[in-house]
């Protein structure tokens, strides 16, 4: 039974973990090169990562949906791919609505290796080149260079909160079960040992009449 309990908090806190990480929000410090259209076609294995069909581009009859992308450049050279869509009332509960205005901004930040703009993209999500799953780009902001890392004050502050939370509820739990469920159970101990006494006594006062019917003396 220890071992069942381990295995299962090991995937709890593996699919908590999976899920933040994709929920919340990340910073990247990067240069776009290039913003541009496409019609992507959207599968039951990924449609999960992509937003709603009513809070954006509508799907086609093929199932592709017309969706902004934004290409950048990472500073140590690897290149990074951001899909920009609406987002609407789903979770993750961004409420993005601008991807028309975030994309002529970031259309207005591309620059070149020889006179690079170096942009801070903060974004939510995953990218998966071989389920076709990309991070949605939510804002961009403009740093002073490749080095700059903005602090990702949105992110800190919702774990500083889910951690104040998770400790709140395991002091009300252990306050439930020493008040609750442990006088609970020495009860239940208690009335079983009684339980078991009378039993114990029903047996001999039954043996005892059996050995004396038997016309053996009682013990």
């Amino acid at each position: 039974m220890y071992y069942v309990k381990a295995v299962l908090g090991i995937l709890l806190g593996l699919i908590v973990f999976m899920f933040l990480d994709y929920s919340l929000p990340s910073k990247n410090t990067v240069r776009i090169t290039n913003t541009y259209n496409r019609l992507t076609y959207i599968s039951p294995t990924n449609s999960i990562f992509y937003a709603s069909d009513d809070t954006g581009t509508v799907e086609n009859q093929q199932g592709q949906r017309d969706i902004r992308f934004i290409d950048t450049v990472r500073a140590n050279g690897k290149v990074f791919v951001y899909r920009n869509e609406d987002t609407g009332w789903i979770w993750p509960p961004y409420f993005k609505y601008d991807s028309s205005n975030l994309h002529s901004e970031a259309t207005n930040l591309k620059s070149t290796a020889s006179d690079p703009q170096w942009v801070s993209i903060t974004a939510y999500g995953w990218r998966v080149p071989f389920l076709s799953i990309y991070p949605n780009a939510i804002s961009i902001d403009t740093v002073a260079g490749p080095a700059e890392r903005p602090r990702n004050w949105a992110a800190s502050i919702v774990l500083v909160v889910l951690f104040a939370l998770l400790v709140l509820f395991w002091r009300m739990w252990a306050q439930f079960r020493q008040r609750t469920i442990q006088p609970a159970a020495a009860r239940a101990d208690r009335a079983w040992d009684g339980v078991e006494g009378r039993a114990g006594a029903a047996r001999g006062r039954v043996t005892g009449w059996m050995d004396n019917w038997r016309g053996k003396p009682r013990r």
